[in-house]
């Protein structure tokens, strides 16, 4: 039993060290192409990177994916704002504003995602998956 255990994780390891090694490949030729680190390395990204979210730079992940994750973290992060510094104080309820932060994070995200697609064809990036892990 004990071996087995150590089996797992050696190979859990070597899969977080591969993707390491694939995200450093990935963002290496992201600044060959001239980008700025800001712009390839976004913080969002660094954020989820440092606590161990294994997700590819903005850059190599699909349209859909990226108007999501940027549209959702928007409007969550815009509602809690507008509602601790405007909303509340004009005493409006919670519930009322969720609607028009879904409707700015799905814009925010449509926008990002159409950035980050019009530099993936501009800058001819290879597909995600060609810095095979290994």
């Amino acid at each position: 039993m004990r071996r087995f255990l150590r089996v797992r994780t050696v190979n859990f390891v070597i899969v977080i060290m591969e993707f390491h090694s694939q995200l450093h490949r990935s963002l290496a030729v992201l600044s060959q192409r001239g980008l700025p680190r800001i712009r390839y390395e976004p913080p969002l990204f660094r954020l989820l990177w440092k606590i161990g979210v294994e997700v590819p730079p903005p850059h190599y992940m699909s349209f859909a994916k990226i108007a999501i994750s940027y549209g959702a973290w928007f409007a969550v992060f815009w509602w809690s704002f507008m509602w601790m510094l405007v909303w509340s104080r004009q005493g409006r309820a919670m519930d009322d504003d969720v609607l028009g932060a879904v409707i700015a994070g799905a814009f925010f995200g449509l926008i990002m995602a159409w950035f980050y697609e019009r530099d993936r064809k501009k800058l001819r990036l290879p597909a995600w998956e060609s810095f095979d892990r290994g």
